[in-house]
């Protein structure tokens, strides 16, 4: 019996975009490009899959619009590698000491 796969949730390329436009620091962008990498990955998966014509795995998804998140993906991974980290205009860690205690 062929097992059914999950779908590619519709709001994905969504939900990349926005979280690439929340960057903050390097962190954040590394954590959001591996994401959404590893989302193409299984979109790339799920049409090899339909293109081979698997018995063992049902995708259910077409193949156009899989073709068509994939092409939205790479098109969201790159905004986010091209996207320059905002100034570390903040220091990492701020102490406030009383008076005297300065050190």
């Amino acid at each position: 019996m062929a097992k059914r796969l999950k779908r590619i949730p519709s709001d994905l390329v969504s939900y990349i975009q926005i979280e690439g436009e929340a960057i903050k620091d390097a962190n954040d962008k590394q954590i959001i490009a591996a994401y959404a990498n590893s989302k193409l990955e299984l979109v790339n998966w799920y049409i090899e899959l339909l293109d081979e014509g698997s018995k063992k795995y049902v995708v259910p998804q077409t193949r156009n619009h899989l073709v068509g998140v994939k092409t939205q993906l790479e098109s969201a991974i790159k905004k986010i590698m091209d996207t320059p980290l905002p100034k570390a205009d903040r220091a990492i860690i701020s102490v406030n000491y009383p008076k005297g205690y300065e050190g």
